[in-house]
């Protein structure tokens, strides 16, 4: 097992890892529209899910992976309304990708964020 924190994220809130490798899988904690200073970005749905994305592959590309070897995404919303919005998003950085995937909707996320978003991805 091996402890991944990527510099250019923001720092955890709690005393977990950005990532932990585990054999060829790797498993991301959940990523909130946090800013590399830890300030939520943005009032709404696209600019907070473009941040989360951008946290997710930040920490993807620290260890060499790309959107591409996500083999299940879970992501948390704090309103089902939202959905639509961060869908749209998510296609774009997904592009013909498909992994697994669940969305729920939530009471609470962190500093009242919009969403937040965990991956498992697969080293090839």
């Amino acid at each position: 097992m091996e402890y991944i924190n990527d510099k250019n994220a923001p720092a955890p809130l709690g005393p977990y890892s950005d990532a932990i490798r585990s054999g060829n899988l790797l498993f991301i904690s959940g990523q909130a529209p946090f800013n590399a200073a830890g300030v939520i970005v943005g009032k709404d749905i696209a600019v907070q899910t473009t941040q989360a994305m951008n946290n997710l592959a930040s920490l993807l590309g620290s260890v060499g992976l790309e959107m591409r070897h996500v083999i299940k995404a879970t992501v948390y919303l704090s309103n089902w309304d939202n959905f639509k919005g961060y869908n749209e998003v998510y296609k774009k950085f997904m592009g013909d990708h498909k992994p697994a995937r669940a969305t729920v909707e939530v009471t609470r996320l962190a500093q009242d964020a919009l969403i937040e978003m965990e991956f498992i991805a697969e080293f090839s």
